[in-house]
């Protein structure tokens, strides 16, 4: 789970800055099971919603629109992981996520290694690795992942979705991070380590490629607890920070969010991977006093 769960605890964000051209509704067994959570309680008038998303997915594996579209109807705004409205933000996004002084990957690995990403991309997904060569190897990666030819369909960015939806029904978009600190998470990792994991994945792609397809099962499963499991001990076995990607982002976020949801009934939708476990932000808020009670598709 290596690099997989790394970049899963990034949650694909840029996925949707540079995009390549269920049953009926139950209340869930277990706070682990289950994607959409109802925020209530400390005196809220109207509730808001919590959602876990995947970034990438295809459009057969959306939720249904006629039930989750209503519950996106009764909010009045929508918190994203940042404000994906703003176009400085995006700007801001696009050029942090560059490799700095000019470099490119081919910059730091040898002619053989250099061989084995471009094959491995034109394999996947059918071009040279050449027009991602200036993105920093971690972003250039998620490519590798959520191509058609590992999906087995043409993804939708889920989180572009949401914003182009509030964009239909009025809702104001905004953000729990600005673009500094999503970049900064991704420059917690070295490039140099980020150049070994794109080498190592292009090496052997359908090994990676298995270990996401289990992440990508477990979020069809609506299981968070188990999607936080993967990523974190993923993050351990490849010596990866679990604080810096999850645990101290999910901190960060909980004041933004409590003000929100007592303010103006919000609809706030991050990585699935930051829903989970008892540093995750589901029990994050339950320990601020808020009620969540989980909602399953």
């Amino acid at each position: 789970m290596k690099k997989i769960a790394i970049i899963f605890g990034l949650l694909l964000i840029f996925e949707g800055i540079f995009p390549l051209a269920v049953s009926s509704q139950q209340t869930a067994p277990a706070t682990g099971k289950a994607l959409l959570y109802k925020i209530t309680g400390l005196g809220i008038k109207e509730p808001s919603y919590l959602f876990g998303t995947i970034h990438i997915i295809c459009p057969k594996d959306m939720f249904p629109a006629e039930k989750f579209d209503s519950y996106f109807a009764k909010t009045k705004q929508v918190m994203l992981e940042f404000d994906m409205d703003d176009p400085d933000v995006l700007q801001a996004a696009v050029v942090g996520s560059m490799l700095k002084d000019g470099k490119s990957v081919k910059d730091f690995v040898t002619a053989e290694d250099y061989a084995k990403i471009d094959a491995a991309y034109k394999d996947y997904l059918g071009i040279p690795f050449e027009p991602l060569q200036k993105f920093k190897p971690i972003v250039a990666s998620t490519y590798l992942f959520t191509s058609p030819k590992v999906l087995g369909c043409q993804p939708l960015v889920y989180d572009s979705h949401l914003a182009q939806l509030a964009g239909t029904k009025k809702l104001t978009v905004i953000g729990l991070e600005t673009a500094a600190e999503q970049i900064a998470v991704l420059d917690s990792v070295p490039v140099e380590k980020q150049v070994k994991d794109l080498v190592s994945t292009a090496s052997n792609p359908a090994k990676d490629i298995t270990e996401f397809k289990k992440l990508y099962a477990a979020y069809l499963d609506q299981d968070s607890d188990r999607l936080y499991l993967l990523a974190a001990t993923g993050m351990k076995e490849g010596g990866y920070s679990q604080e810096k990607m999850l645990d101290e982002r999910n901190a960060r976020w909980i004041p933004a969010i409590a003000k929100a949801v007592r303010s103006t009934p919000t609809f706030i939708a991050v990585g699935s991977g930051h829903l989970g476990g008892k540093t995750g932000v589901v029990e994050l808020l339950r320990a601020k006093g808020f009620t969540l009670t989980p909602i399953r598709f």
